[in-house]
């Protein structure tokens, strides 16, 4: 059975302590700052004791995710770092809330690391290629990282 609400009204309408769960994917992106703390809140009290919450989003700490998906879509209110996620559930009243990062960028979209030419080169062509591959490890891990997250938590 569906039925098409706007989030805060339909969880409004529900009695308290009696969902036994609630997942957005991916929605929280979608809403402002006030209506999402709001929505938070509210769904505290209508989930039972115990019950999930999870919440699924688009990482804006991946470049790539950031600049191929969430900049694509112009209803996307604005991005949530993981951790001021977790931290807005936290305040929500929610507990045990943990991070789960999901979508791992592929490895033939990340940075190339140079192949090491033997124990033969000169000094100079070793540091570079040192150099050039810690920087790629940098970057991938930086830029190339978990397309998406979710925040896990219970009431």
């Amino acid at each position: 059975e569906a039925e098409r609400a706007d989030a805060l009204s339909y969880l409004d309408a529900q009695p308290d302590a009696s969902l036994g769960g609630l997942t957005a994917i991916p929605v929280v992106e979608h809403l402002e700052p006030a209506y999402l703390a709001r929505f938070l809140e509210t769904a505290f009290h209508k989930l039972a004791p115990g019950a999930p919450i999870v919440l699924e989003t688009i990482n804006p700490g991946c470049w790539m995710a950031f600049f191929e998906a969430y900049l694509r879509d112009l209803t996307h209110a604005q991005p949530i770092h993981a951790d001021v996620l977790r931290f807005l559930v936290q305040t929500a009243g929610f507990s045990s809330v943990d991070i789960q990062y999901r979508s791992p960028v592929t490895d033939a979209d990340r940075l190339d690391r140079v192949n090491w030419p033997g124990a033969d080169a000169p000094p100079a062509v070793l540091d570079a290629i040192s150099a050039l591959n810690a920087n790629a490890d940098k970057l991938n891990a930086r830029l190339f990282g978990f397309m998406d997250y979710a925040v896990v938590g219970r009431r």
